[in-house]
Order: C-alpha cells, then structure tokens, then sequence
C-alpha cells in the first residue's frame, strides 16, 4: 500500500490533514426541484442525466460532466487533469461539499479552468467507485463520500481524499487551496506526479491479482469466523464494535443459522440481542418503521438520518429469521412494519422500488424524524405524559437544539409494567399515538426521495418481501414481490442484458455482478412464495450469463466485465460492506441452481471460486462473512423438501415457512413432474404429498402433518 498521503506531503502540499472516518451520510436531490426555486441559474453537463444525485449538481457553476467518452476525451485533448466527484444522494457531506464548493463562484472558476470535473453516482457506476475507492484506500488509508480524486488524462489517479472545506478547517486542507496547489504541482512538477500515478496503479494491479495462498474447505473456517464474531460482539449494546455502528444483518443471519446445527446458544443470543437492541433504538424509526444507515453512537441511538432501500431489505430478512428462531412477536411487528415502511414510501407505482430517503430535509439533517416535548404534548394532550417517557423524549433533549429521537430503554420497560391498566391496554395506547405523531410527521416537509430502481436492490427486496411474507403470511408481501419480479423482467432485462438503473423509462448502466447475484437470490426466494417455476428459468439464464460476463479460468469473480476501455483494472471486492459482497451471493446461486435444476458444473464453478478465495477467507474472516456463509453452505448436508398437490398444502408450508431451516430447499409443484431432477417421478395424486430428503436418502412420502412435524423435527 502506498503510504497515506504520501503525495501529498512531498508534491502537493506541506502539510496535509489526515483522513479520518466520515461524519455524517445524505444528500439534497433533485436538481429539479432546485432550479425551480430559482436556487441555480447555470447549466452543465449533467442536465440531461437520470441519476438524481447528478441532476442535483446540474446547475452547479463547475462545468461538470458525467463518465463519460466526451468528457474522457475533453482531458485528453486539453491535456487536463481530471478532478473526480464520487457521491450519492443520500449523503450528507456531499450537501455540505456542493453548498461550501461546488457553488462557490471563485472555486467553480478554478476547477474550470484548471481541470475537467466529472460527477459520478456511486450507486449509478459500482465499478467506478470500487476502482477509485482502492486508490483513495490506498493514499489514505480510509474511505467514504464524497469521494474527492484527481486523475492524470488517462485516468490514473494521484491525489485522494474525502470530503474537503472550503478553507483550511477542521483538521482538514482547504478544497480552494488544495486545488490551485495541485494545478500548479500537474504544471510545475508533472513527471513526478505521474511517476507517483504510475506506481500507484502498478501496486493496485499487482494487489489484485495476488490472492492469499488457496488451502482446504473445510469447517475450521467457519468456526474461526464464528469466534470472531463473537469477540467483536457488544454485549452491552449489541452489535458489533464501537461508534459508529452498522448493523451487520448477513453477519446476524450467519449467526441465526449456525445456531441451528451447531446447537450453540450463544450464538443465537448475539444475534437477538443486537437486532432487540436495533429495534429499541434511534436507528428504527419508532413511528414509520424502516432502518436508518447507521448509528454514530455505541447504543444506537444517533443514526445518520438517510433511509436506504438495502439496509431495510437485509434487515427484514434478519428480523424475519429472528423470528423463526424465537417465536417472539417482537420480530414479526419489525418486519412487519419495515416491509411496510418499503411499500408505503420506497415502491414505485408499477412495481420497483426506490434507493434512498434522504437525512436532510428543510429543517436540516434528521429534522423530519426528530420531536420536541412541546410538540408531542401539543398533539397527544392527556396521553403526551406516558408518551413521552416511554419513547425518552425529554424538554431537554436527546440530539440538537432540544429535539429527541424517539427510543426504549429498561425505563420504558419499568414504566410499562407499572401501568395500572395492563400491558395490553398501555401497548394499544402508544399505538394510536404513534399514529396520531405519524399522520402529524407526514404534513411535514419530506426529505427528497432517489427515485431511481436499481435491480441489485430490488433483488435484495424481493428476498425481504418473501421473507416477510413466511412469517406473517400476508398477501399483500407476496403479491408485491410478484410485481417487482415483472417490474425487472419487462423492464431491465431487455436481449438477454440486464441493465443496472431505471428511471423516468430510461435505462442505463451494467452488466455489473451484484445485480446478477443479488437478482438471482431474489428470484429463488421468490418462487419458494409463488410457485412460478419461469422465476427459475430465469434465474439460471441469469446465472449461464452471469458466469460468462464475470468470471475467469481461476475462479475469481469481477464486479464488471473484462475488457473496458476505462478501466486500469477489472475491478473486484471480495469483501463485505454495507452490502454482502457481491461475488459470495454469486456463488451461493451457483450452489442452490446446482441442486435445484441438476446443474452440476454450477456446483464446480461456486467450488473452484470458493477455493480460490479460501486463503482470504482464513486470514481475514471478519470481513467475509458472506462467502463464509456460502462456503457453510457448501459443506452442509443437502437437505430437499419438495411439496407436490394442493389440498390442504397450506398447513405444510406453514410448517415449513415457520421454521428457520438453514439451506434448505424448497421445491413446491401443483402437478408435480416438473423438468428437474427433485420432481422425476413425484406427481401429484389427489392429496398433498411432501418428500424430506438428506444427503441423497429420502424419508416416507409425508401425508399427514404430525408426520411431517417429526421428520423437520429429526432434520
């Protein structure tokens, strides 16, 4: 690795701060809306974009441009160097970087003159965020967005950081002087600026192709990262680690999972208390339902404000485990209400769902979810006292300016139980006001929605919505996640391509990995809810292209296919983030195709990837969890329940729904005699007829629930 900032002190400036985690995560959006206000009168590059990050700077006076050939070929041409934006827009600092920056006449004019601006959406353009989020990696030693990276002409970058002020200020260099410092370093001192480009790009190159020495798959593996996770585990709070805190769903779910075959309590007990702690604190949104990005504190209380579509999709399928695991009607009502919030404030008419909610809205960041006293009393009248105890919302406050942020704590526990009425008649109070304090929020001014569909987290909500519906059995998830799927099929997946983002009946972008892995998880969720075997059909096709586009004779996966022109390296993460990472979803497709469909080179294509990460996933566990799961997978017994008939199959799936049977396989056939291995000779004969097999042996056909209970019992 390059040393942080290493450029920095010997070019580009004398003394350059240190990079540290980023505060606080959203964004404005629409440009639109912006211009209508009269808020911006220039125009630029981006106007005619769909991504509304882009379109949110699209009056800015820098003359920016979108990636693209035009702007590419502009650097090379005039010899410029390029001035890299990476954001999103639900991220706060990149507000803060475009209201201090971005719109300041005197630093647009620099930028302008000196450089060529290039805005990109992160969550347009994965591929160029991963490359240019390594570099910045490597000069800094940390990340985040906005993402602030200045480029040679042919693309190689050579200075880094984040989020910059306008000035000099908070520990950080000035944007107006770093700027003309580095314009006059790309005149005065070029060669080495590009000496130090070149070496750079070199070291990444090389970093990527070296893999951590292959060894054995096996189980030491997984209890190695089990026990990792539980050393990092908070057993105050939850979670894992200190502030800021993530919630971590894939890695809960592991958890959940591993309890079941492995009979160990204390994994289970992790993992319910960190999503009880999740849900009691401010990174629930007590009244709306749905997740917060994260929390800045150790107790989640404080969350960056932002709403993100994946973050409440992964997380209903943790809380809907947690609720197989636990029977506890906790987890069912988080579901519930998450799949809820999705529905009533992400989904699209026609059936895709949005990106992100932003933080901030007129009264500033977190405004639209935070309360006074004052204004709680003023709407709840008599019921305002035990209100406003029970949520801790005080005169003084828990955030800014005398504002709280509604959560449970063991008080609230305390003052429940001494209600005189019963608990029962205290949980029917707070929940007509929480719904009086809700009809109250949505009069107020909304934060700005990212109205783009992206496919990898529509995948990731089908999986939620069909998750939601096995435990709570409402139509209503199952008929929502039929209408995504046809949402993507009709209008994202056009000549066999499958485009990355929608919006406004315009595509754009791909064929990137995550949308094929995370689409194909949620296609095969899907059918164990509707029964539609095309959703299978399409899956493998996915997976037949999928293996195509993105893998290569060692087994390694990329996030984009080979061969683009502007890339000075394939890229590909092997790691977790926010999102599992994308190759491990993959494989795990590969895994569950193979034995749903009778596709054994699947099955040796997820081995061979597997084998070439199994060095990684040895050295650095905690930040693999995702392939570790699919590598679980990859060694547990195969177990097949396969349903053929109608009559009476209700109550067989709830037996099956209502248990959290890790990597199971689900077959369900009205006629049975279905083209795949597990339905040959299984038809269906009047009655509901279920087969429960395990490692190639099957038990008596079961007819009767009782025998049925006891043979999931025996599994």
């Amino acid at each position: 690795m390059v040393c942080r900032y290493a450029l920095a002190a010997t070019v580009v400036m004398t003394a350059a701060a240190d990079e540290t985690e980023q505060p606080r995560g959203e964004n404005k959006i629409m440009a639109e809306s912006a211009k209508a206000a009269g808020k911006q009168k220039s125009t630029n590059h981006l106007v005619d974009e769909t991504s509304p990050y882009l379109l949110q700077h699209a009056h800015n006076p820098v003359d920016w441009y979108p990636w693209s050939d035009e702007a590419l070929k502009k650097a090379r041409d005039e010899d410029k160097p390029i001035f890299l934006s990476i954001g999103y827009a639900a991220c706060h600092w990149c507000h803060v970087m475009e209201n201090e920056s971005f719109e300041n006449e005197e630093i647009a004019s620099l930028l302008n003159e000196n450089f060529v601006a290039i805005k990109v959406d992160r969550e347009e353009r994965p591929d160029i965020d991963q490359i240019y989020m390594s570099a910045t990696m490597a000069m800094t030693g940390s990340g985040g967005w906005p993402m602030s990276v200045f480029l040679t002409p042919d693309l190689r970058p050579f200075f880094a950081g984040t989020y910059f002020p306008p000035e000099d200020g908070l520990g950080r260099p000035g944007f107006k002087p770093l700027i003309k410092e580095i314009a006059a370093a790309y005149r005065n001192d070029r060669s080495r600026l590009e000496n130090f480009s070149r070496s750079l790009v070199d070291a990444l190159q090389k970093n990527s192709c070296n893999e951590e020495s292959a060894g054995e798959l096996n189980e030491t593996i997984i209890h190695n990262a089990l026990d990792n996770l539980l050393a990092h585990h908070d057993r105050v709070n939850g979670g894992f680690g200190s502030a800021p805190k993530f919630p971590h769903p894939f890695e809960l779910s592991f958890l959940m999972k591993k309890y079941v075959t492995e009979k160990r309590r204390d994994l289970l007990e992790a993992a319910i208390h960190s999503l009880r702690s999740m849900a009691r604190g401010g990174i629930y949104d007590q009244l709306g339902g749905g997740f917060h990005r994260y929390s800045v504190d150790a107790r989640w209380l404080v969350p960056h404000f932002e709403k993100m579509l994946y973050d409440s999709a992964l997380l209903t399928v943790a809380y809907a485990e947690a609720c197989k695991s636990t029977g506890d009607p906790l987890f069912s009502r988080i579901t519930r209400e998450t799949l809820d919030f999705m529905l009533s404030e992400m989904k699209n008419k026609d059936g895709g769902f949005y990106s992100s909610l932003d933080a901030d809205s007129d009264g500033g960041e977190g405004a639209y979810y935070v309360w006074t006293y004052d204004e709680i009393s003023g709407i709840l009248d008599d019921k305002a006292e035990n209100f406003t105890k029970y949520f801790n919302v005080s005169r003084m406050g828990n955030f800014e300016n005398g504002t709280s942020i509604l959560n449970l704590d063991a008080s609230s526990d305390s003052l429940r139980g001494r209600f005189q009425d019963g608990p029962d008649q205290f949980d029917q109070d707070m929940e007509e006001s929480r719904k009086l304090l809700l009809d109250a929020r949505n009069n107020r001014n909304r934060p700005a929605t990212d109205d783009k569909i992206l496919t990898s987290w529509n995948g990731l909500a089908l999986s939620a919505l069909a998750a939601g519906y096995q435990v709570t059995r409402d139509e209503r998830y199952r008929k929502a996640a039929v209408e995504t799927a046809e949402f993507l099929r009709a209008n994202l997946y056009r000549d066999k391509k499958l485009f990355h983002s929608f919006r406004d009946g315009r595509v754009s972008g791909g064929p990137f990995l995550e949308d094929y892995a995370y689409l194909i998880e949620g296609l095969v969720n899907l059918y164990e809810i509707d029964y539609d075997f095309s959703w299978i059909n399409l899956a493998v096709e996915l997976a037949e292209d999928g293996l195509e586009l993105f893998s290569d004779d060692s087994g390694h996966l990329y996030l984009s296919p080979d061969g683009s022109a502007d890339h000075f390296i394939r890229p590909r993460d092997v790691f977790d983030g926010a999102l599992p990472s994308p190759g491990s979803i993959f494989i795990r497709d590969l895994l569950v195709l193979a034995r749903l469909v009778g596709r054994d080179e699947f099955r040796q294509k997820a081995a061979g990837a597997l084998a070439a990460l199994s060095g990684s996933m040895t050295k650095t566990p905690m930040a693999m969890i995702s392939t570790i799961e699919s590598l679980d997978y990859y060694l547990s017994p195969e177990i097949e329940i396969v349903v053929v008939g109608k009559d009476n199959r209700r109550n067989f799936l709830d037996e099956i729904y209502g248990r959290l049977l890790p990597y199971r396989l689900l077959v369900v056939s009205d006629q049975g005699e279905e083209p795949i291995p597990l339905l040959e000779g299984r038809h269906e004969t009047g009655e509901t007829i279920v087969y429960v097999c395990r490692d190639y042996v099957c038990r008596i056909p079961a007819t009767s629930l009782d025998e049925f209970r006891k043979q999931l019992e025996q599994l």
